[in-house]
């Protein structure tokens, strides 16, 4: 009798341990959990920012150029350098809070993209508060200048999470010239939100 107890015990002890190892080894997280901590693809984690900004303020993501996107900057961007600042992972997110307009406002942001022959193009799927405002295409490395508008009814809440989403992000690996195994798409040289005329 003692001897089948302590077989069961053993086996219990060992159907444990495999449950563990199995949530070691295959965890059930949140996605966003699972990217930062786990798969280290994005640098997206929710913290705080300042996130103050006034309507018609250029931000700059050129490194010693204009005012600087810091404040506003949640995740998904890499460091600024000379020539702009790189998408990091599959979104990026920026916050701004601000007076409540009464107006749309403006989206103009100047960017480039990270393209090949193979990848000739880079969609950024760009959205408000959660509301999809619309899809930008990006073809060339060189800064071109796209513009959204901004509805009146999200601009009225003066504080709004603008989020782009890179379906076509692709490694410096696959896409060169180097041999960066993180997720790029695109290269941000300033973004503008401002009341439309």
């Amino acid at each position: 009798m003692r001897r089948r107890w302590l077989w069961t015990a053993c086996a219990l002890v060992g159907l444990a341990e495999l449950a563990v190892a199995s949530l070691v080894l295959h965890p059930n997280v949140d996605p966003v959990y699972r990217a930062y901590f786990i798969d280290r693809s994005s640098d997206c984690w929710p913290h705080q920012t300042p996130a103050s900004y006034v309507p018609g303020t250029t931000l700059s993501f050129v490194y010693g150029r204009g005012t600087p996107f810091d404040a506003n900057k949640i995740c998904g961007w890499f460091y600024p350098n000379a020539h702009g600042t790189w998408s990091y992972g599959r979104f990026s997110l920026l916050r701004f809070n601000f007076a409540p307009v009464d107006r749309p406002l403006r989206l103009t942001l100047a960017a480039g993209a990270m393209v090949s022959a193979a990848h000739p193009g880079q969609r950024v799927a760009v959205s408000i508060n959660g509301t999809r405002l619309g899809t930008l295409l990006f073809d060339t490395p060189e800064a071109v200048v796209k513009t959204l508008d901004i509805p009146a009814g999200l601009a009225a809440s003066g504080r709004l999470d603008l989020r782009f989403d890179y379906p076509d992000a692709r490694s410096g690996r696959e896409l060169g010239p180097n041999e960066d195994p993180h997720l790029r798409a695109l290269r941000m040289v300033a973004l503008t939100l401002a009341p439309v005329p």
